[in-house]
């Protein structure tokens, strides 16, 4: 309870600030009244202003958000919002201009009196469904015309008028560019190399909430697919995704809902909004690449031309099957997922504890290999002396496809030559179910096994550098 009120106290304090920072801000501009307070978030608050040209939405930012440790990646977000300035999609919130002043950040946006989305989601009439879903299509197919990832598709963030036929998507608080990670500084992105979680875990697809993939325009692309089909099944079902786990307050069962579960689209009329039903399924497949298969902006075309006969074979070249090939291909989607989720976390756990033991000395880099089933660590001793230590994991098949056998093959390398410091050999087997911790433990240990051979082989080929070493502790 002392904690709840605690963070309503911080947050109402951000507020206060916001007001006071906005209101010395206005009093520079002509004509604009007193802001009053909308809503706010953990890092901003919004307020609406009378302004000479009518109402305006004005988000101010916390100013430890713009001015801390992150600020650059911070600031190229707003540098990407004003790049929208002046933009002609009409169902995209309008952003008129983004100011640095009071030791802060000021956007001010098209004031949209409409609900939220969120707000109104049980009272979507069926007709208006099409509609709704074409106007915000359009608005996540010009962001991606313009290089742009929303990020954080979802009915709270989107707005309906009373009629239900005019929508606007609005926040673009945490839009980012397509480009690939390799095209951007670290300090850039999102946070460096930590890459933390941005947007809503309950409208986002696995790989993205889970941060397993690195941000390319595949990812992108497939988040955009699967929030627009989130929000989809919310419109056609009356109620949010994932809603039960949601109202339980414990985000690890939104999480594991998120990468497990299927939403249901069984009502009492399993005809009405059939096709949306199918389009929202197949937008949130859980397997990116089978998802990016299945699922492309054409599909979301409110009329399809074309014979009856041309129309079914569109339709079925959009399949995945039905009955059991279906079940069974979300089945191998998820089986695929989880193995390679196992993988990347039993990986990332060696690391991390291999960080603190090699320290400076020995710089350790996890590379790609080429293989889905194998990963590849280096470690570097100096420019003429590295060891490469590769870890495979052998999968089972039928009741056993979550057990895995896990290999290792240790290889150093020098300027003359390259040798094996140990054979392949099977390290250990596990299963999903039962965790990483205890592998990991056993890849650390024969990894720190062939990192020692290593340093035996280099002291006893330079044993004046030994001496060298000792005599200098000896001095100190």
């Amino acid at each position: 309870m002392h904690g709840v009120v605690r963070m309503l106290s911080a947050l109402d304090e951000m507020v206060a600030d916001a007001k006071l920072r906005l209101s010395n801000h206005l009093k520079h501009l002509n004509g604009y009244a007193d802001p009053v307070f909308i809503d706010s978030g953990g890092s901003s608050a919004l307020f609406r202003v009378q302004t000479p040209t009518g109402f305006r939405a004005l988000k101010v930012y916390a100013p430890n958000f713009v001015q801390g440790p992150n600020a650059k990646a911070e600031k190229a977000r707003l540098e990407l919002q004003r790049s929208l300035i002046g933009h002609k999609c009409p169902t995209l919130v309008d952003v008129f201009a983004i100011t640095e002043a009071e030791e802060t950040a000021f956007v001010e946006m098209e004031f949209i009196p409409w609900k939220s989305l969120k707000k109104n989601i049980a009272t979507v009439p069926d007709e208006c469904v099409p509609l709704l879903l074409e106007q915000l299509v359009h608005a996540v197919t010009y962001l991606e015309s313009r290089g742009i990832v929303h990020r954080d598709i979802k009915p709270e963030n989107i707005h309906v008028s009373d009629n239900f036929k005019e929508l606007k998507l609005i926040d673009l608080g945490v839009a980012r560019e397509f480009a690939h990670a390799e095209e951007e500084s670290a300090d850039a992105t999102d946070h460096g190399a930590k890459r933390p979680f941005i947007a809503t875990a309950q409208y986002s697809s696995p790989e993205y909430l889970f941060r397993l993939d690195s941000p390319s325009p595949d990812l992108w692309r497939g988040l955009n697919f699967y929030q627009v089909g989130a929000v989809l099944h919310d419109m056609v079902m009356k109620r949010p995704i994932f809603q039960a786990e949601v109202e339980a307050g414990n985000r690890w069962l939104v999480a594991r809902a998120v990468l497990t579960q299927s939403p249901s689209f069984q009502d009492t009329d399993a005809s009405r909004l059939s096709r949306y039903k199918g389009l929202s399924a197949r937008c949130l497949t859980k397997d990116l690449t089978t998802r990016l298969s299945i699922v492309d902006w054409s599909d979301f075309s409110l009329q399809i031309e074309g014979s009856p006969i041309e129309i079914l074979k569109a339709k079925l070249a959009k399949s995945t099957g039905f009955g059991g090939a279906q079940a069974k291909l979300a089945a191998d989607g998820k089986l695929s997922f989880d193995r390679q989720a196992f993988q990347k976390r039993l990986c990332e756990s060696v690391r991390q504890e291999m960080i603190p033991i090699c320290g400076s000395k020995v710089p350790i880099e996890l590379t790609p290999t080429g293989s889905a089933s194998t990963f590849r660590f280096q470690f570097i001793f100096s420019e003429s002396w590295k060891l490469t230590f590769e870890v495979g994991f052998e999968w089972q098949g039928g009741l056993y496809d979550t057990s895995v056998t896990i290999h290792v093959l240790s290889t150093a390398t020098t300027i003359d030559s390259t040798f094996h410091i140990a054979e392949q050999k099977n390290l250990c087997a596990t299963s999903i179910a039962e965790g990483i911790e205890i592998a990991s433990q056993q890849v650390v240990a024969r990894a720190a096994e062939c990192l020692n051979t290593i340093v035996d082989i280099m002291q006893s080929e330079h044993p004046d550098d030994n001496e060298k070493t000792q005599t200098n502790e000896g001095q100190k």
